[in-house]
């Protein structure tokens, strides 16, 4: 007699893309487990709740549409039977709702209920919203388990918890094909050589784009060879466009927009140092998808970062918001490429050694208790 298939009730992001063309944490994430062989031994119900866009929309719309979702979640819950329930979630609205999701799950059945909350943003939740922060130590302590990012968020998601509550908090890092990016060269170029530079995220303020144009102006005054690709759009994808070019930097910064597919693949492989001056972070894809293609990375002190770089062995890191770490640090990684070298190499192995598919797959198979 076949065994019987674990059956999951999944709440994410499934879309190929955002209509942007951006692809989110999140919405890898949850790709990447649903097409691995872990659907093999698991059933899933998928219910799909990716945001239209990173833009602000209103807040009829965003309730509208979180009502609709939550509708459909109830009439699985009530008329269907599941061995778990996993909740992806983001910070704000995105907490709202699913936290809302996972309280109404643990009334209306007996099922194991499993949050994964996956944005940096989350700290400002618990700092500057009482309410939401509230709401959020409420909903930790009533889940069964919170799937923590690193050892960052396990630590605070324990210290907001309720005294006494009985959540598990687990540590199941971020997933990536290191397959995927193996092939991608290990580049050694001589000093004095044009080195080039990627940033690839949104251009937001809070990605630190700012002080990566600031630290970039800097090291134009060295006279150092270099190239600066933005790999990216967002809210201020126009003024750094206006920026760049009211500072001479059209000659040495070329603005992208989006890259996907094979682009993104081409570029990444011609990059020697990727840079993400976060003011949150998450568990970043971008820095792990640039630490597997083996390039020397420069990352903030934030959110998981420091759990993922050990600083000047396979990566560096600096203070947010601040340009003149930044500029340090590019121009020591320029000026370097014996270190750029040696720090590319080790990233790799840390990403494979760490986030590779069977790896974290196998955390989800535990968890799910599935062989």
């Amino acid at each position: 007699m076949p065994k019987r298939r674990t059956k999951v009730l999944f709440v994410g992001s499934f879309k190929e893309a955002s209509k942007d063309g951006s692809v989110g944490g999140q919405m890898f994430a949850c790709r990447a487990i649903i097409d691995s062989n872990i659907s093999d031994s698991v059933d899933w119900t998928l219910l799909d709740t990716t945001a239209d866009s990173n833009v602000l929309a209103s807040s009829f719309n965003r309730i509208r549409k979180a009502s609709v979702r939550l509708f459909k979640f109830i009439f699985y819950i009530l008329f269907f039977k599941y061995d778990y329930v996993l909740i992806f979630t983001g910070d704000g609205w995105s907490f709202w709702e699913k936290g809302i999701m996972s309280l109404v799950a643990k009334n209306l059945s007996r099922v194991k209920i499993i949050l994964a909350p996956r944005s940096g943003f989350i700290i400002n939740d618990l700092s500057s919203s009482s309410r939401l922060s509230r709401f959020i130590s409420f909903v930790i302590g009533k889940v069964d388990v919170v799937i923590c990012q690193s050892a960052f968020w396990k630590t605070l998601f324990k210290k907001v918890a309720p005294i006494g509550c009985d959540t598990e908090f687990i540590v199941i890092e971020n997933i990536i094909d290191t397959n995927k990016y193996a092939q991608l060269p290990v580049r050694c170029l001589e000093k004095n050589e044009r080195v080039t530079i990627l940033f690839m995220a949104w251009v937001t303020r809070n990605k630190g784009i700012f002080e990566l144009i600031e630290a970039i102006k800097l090291l134009k005054a060295t006279g150092l060879k270099f190239n600066l690709i933005v790999g990216g759009k967002g809210d201020d994808y126009e003024i750094i466009g206006k920026e760049i070019k009211i500072s001479g930097l059209s000659d040495c910064v070329d603005l992208k927009g989006w890259i996907i597919g094979d682009e993104k693949l081409a570029i990444i492989a011609n990059a020697d140092i990727f840079v993400l001056p976060s003011y949150f972070e998450g568990y970043p894809n971008a820095l792990l998808e640039a630490m597997a293609s083996a390039k020397a990375c420069i990352a903030t002190v934030v959110g998981s970062i420091p759990d993922v770089i050990e600083n000047e062995i396979n990566g560096m890191l600096i203070q947010q918001q601040n340009q003149f770490q930044l500029f340090d640090a590019l121009k020591l990684l320029i000026e370097s490429p014996d270190m750029r070298y040696k720090m590319s190499l080790n990233a790799r192995e840390s990403v494979r050694r760490t986030n590779s598919s069977n790896i974290i797959i196998n955390k989800y198979r535990a968890l799910f208790n599935v062989a």
